[in-house]
């Protein structure tokens, strides 16, 4: 058998091992529904008593990102196969590591959220859970000044822990 004939019977041979796998996984370790092409993210809903302006929209595009950057899923508005909707549910500041004298080195922010995840293909897959993140900022900061230097990092974390709740089924 000539060299090049061999290794094109190989790769077609690997091919179509990994071909049943391919509709549904992907080398990150993600696990799209076979048949999901498409994603939706309803614009969030702020409901939280202190409100951080236009957060909900930062988060929603945050999500849309994440969806588009490390899925094989492309954004549709109208029919989407997979849908994402929910609430920023609140956004609590309190004092942590206190120093002697009573006075605290740091201040923590939590960002509460509520997704509801909607798989149209397979309604029984759906689900609405709260997910939680925080970080703490020096107490001579105010909440204004720390939010452009932690909310990024906040954020990274929920949308982790958004994508892998939808699609790594943990």
């Amino acid at each position: 058998m000539r060299p090049l004939t061999r290794y094109l019977l190989t790769a077609i041979v690997l091919g179509s091992c990994f071909l049943p796998f391919w509709s549904c996984y992907s080398f990150k370790g993600i696990s799209i529904p076979a048949g999901a092409t498409t994603y939706y993210v309803h614009n969030f809903e702020d409901v939280s008593d202190l409100q951080l302006p236009n957060y909900n929209i930062t988060f929603t595009e945050a999500l849309k990102d994440k969806i588009r950057n490390e899925s094989r899923l492309r954004w549709n508005d109208q029919e989407a196969d997979i849908e994402f909707k929910g609430k920023i549910l609140g956004f609590t500041v309190s004092a942590v590591s206190p120093e002697i004298g009573a006075t605290t080195a740091f201040n923590r922010l939590e960002v509460s959220v509520e997704v509801t995840y909607i798989n149209n293909g397979a309604p029984d897959k759906g689900w609405t859970r709260r997910f939680s993140q925080f970080d703490n900022f020096p107490s001579d900061q105010n909440l204004l000044e720390a939010q452009e230097d932690i909310l990024p990092g906040i954020n990274q974390l929920l949308m982790e822990y958004i994508f892998n709740a939808a699609f790594t089924d943990w």
